[in-house]
């Protein structure tokens, strides 16, 4: 029999399985993320660079590799871009150099490459996935800090390595890929937070986790019956709509034995079984692939390099998607990264941001925001307050009149060129959100906002708007 339970932990996500026992009661994660980090030790190794962290998200130390270009300029007159690769389910950053050959890869493409881990050991001192998740809390009956992978890589690293050394600190210098579950957290942080990584590959990533019924049971998303939004706010198929304006690279075997496979089922039984395993753990990949791509084409997305060719789910095939990568990746490398206009966002995160805008959700149940959003214009539908600050588009000191549904007010611009301002969306919804087909927000509120351009004179509308 093949072992699906295995096939499952190994992708990193949930593909069909026997049924098993009911799903654990999770108790809830009781405090708010506070994203902080700051540097507790540094080693270096030629050009590799381990820096220790100590993360406030993780509530902890964490390790971080980094490999510098050759011949590295420190004194910051040059500016590189960067590539964050994330590990696979049971592995560590440490793949990449000591398995991934990743120096021979990059050979001497100007690109710092960051490694950090996205594992860890749980309290029976065993390998803990991360799943490159905010967990949503911990198994009853366990202790310690609730994990929190995303905001570590997204909200603490990311600044980190832009403050610490001499990046390219905007879309168009940032990309991100992995390998399986690290293919799925690449995709998935590129959709949850556009514009932070202009370039997204996966390698046999877990694109979609609602194929199959057998999902991992843990508490690293809540039990999906009931937080069925938790697992939709962390699929990259249901956040595919975010990613107008990134470059994206999938690549996933068949399933079908590959050039690096045995073309028949070896005679040894447990050869046999890894043979069988490593197939059918392809063949989930795959079709989460497929899957993501018909949500791109559904989206009108078609900025998507993917390819599909006979192989299984093992590290040859890794290797070859890695140094395919980094070739598609070389020439699309530029300066600057046009914001694309429009874009849609969909988020059921708190706080988010989406193209140099930032948003935040004041609601008492957790939901999707649903956002389309041109250069100087929105539309929001969800409930409660949503706070927005714009990308820092506007003369500093300047004051603009927004028109936020049917009343307009005066709003400075602060000395980033950055305007802030709240859309009432009504009252907060008091059910979480269990609809995500098209008639989901049927009912809710949806308010238009328009950005005018800056003051001066006897304009009316900045004479008449409430400042």
């Amino acid at each position: 029999m093949i072992p699906l339970a295995m096939a499952a932990v190994l992708l990193g996500t949930g593909l069909a399985a026997p049924a098993g026992p009911s799903w654990p009661v999770c108790v809830v994660r009781d405090t708010p993320i506070r994203p902080g980090v700051s540097q507790v030790g540094r080693s270096a190794d030629g050009r590799l660079v381990t820096y220790t962290l100590r993360s406030r998200a993780m509530r902890g130390e964490q390790r971080v590799d980094v490999l510098l270009p050759e011949r590295f300029d420190a004194t910051g007159r040059t500016s590189y871009p960067t590539l964050y690769l994330l590990h696979g389910a049971g592995g560590n950053r440490k793949n990449w150099t000591e398995r991934d050959q990743i120096r021979s890869v990059i050979g001497d493409l100007p690109i710092i490459v960051v490694m950090p881990d996205g594992s860890d050991q749980g309290p029976d001192g065993k390998n803990r996935n991360g799943g490159y998740t905010d967990w949503f809390g911990l198994t009853q009956g366990t202790s310690g800090p609730v994990p929190a992978w995303e905001s570590y890589h997204v909200r603490e690293l990311v600044p980190f390595i832009d403050r610490t050394l001499p990046t390219q600190a905007n879309a168009a210098g940032r990309a991100i890929a992995g390998i399986s579950m690290g293919g799925g957290g690449a995709i998935k942080y590129a959709a949850a937070f556009p514009g932070t990584f202009g370039y997204a590959g996966s390698f046999s990533g877990s694109l979609d986790n609602t194929v199959g019924a057998g999902r991992q049971q843990n508490c690293v998303r809540g039990n999906p019956d009931e937080q069925q939004v938790v697992w939709r706010d962390n699929n990259p198929t249901d956040l595919a709509g975010n990613l107008r304006g990134t470059h994206l690279f999938v690549r996933s075997g068949t399933g079908t034995p590959g050039p690096y496979d045995s073309p028949k089922p070896p005679d040894d039984p447990a050869q046999r079984q890894q043979w069988q395993t490593r197939l059918l753990v392809e063949a989930g990949a795959h079709q989460m692939a497929q899957h993501f791509l018909a949500a791109l084409e559904k989206s009108g997305i078609k900025d998507v390099n993917a390819r599909f060719l006979p192989g299984s789910h093992s590290p040859p095939y890794w290797q070859r998607d890695l140094r395919d990568f980094v070739s598609w990746l070389e020439p699309l490398l530029r300066p600057r990264m046009s914001t694309p206009s429009p874009f849609q966002v969909s988020n059921a995160r708190a706080s988010f941001t989406a193209w140099g805008w930032t948003f935040a959700a004041h609601r008492k149940v957790r939901e999707f925001s649903y956002l389309a959003v041109r250069r100087d214009a929105l539309t929001a539908t969800g409930s409660g307050r949503l706070d927005v600050v714009t990308p820092p588009n506007h003369r500093k000191g300047s004051r603009y009149p927004i028109k936020i549904g049917d009343r307009t007010l005066v709003v400075k611009a602060d000395r980033h060129g950055r305007l802030a301002f709240s859309i009432d969306l009504g009252p907060s919804h008091t059910v979480q959100q269990t609809d995500f087909g098209p008639d989901a927000t049927k009912g809710w509120r949806s308010v238009s906002v328009k950005i005018g351009t800056a003051c001066s004179g006897d304009r009316k509308e900045c004479h008449d708007a409430h400042a």
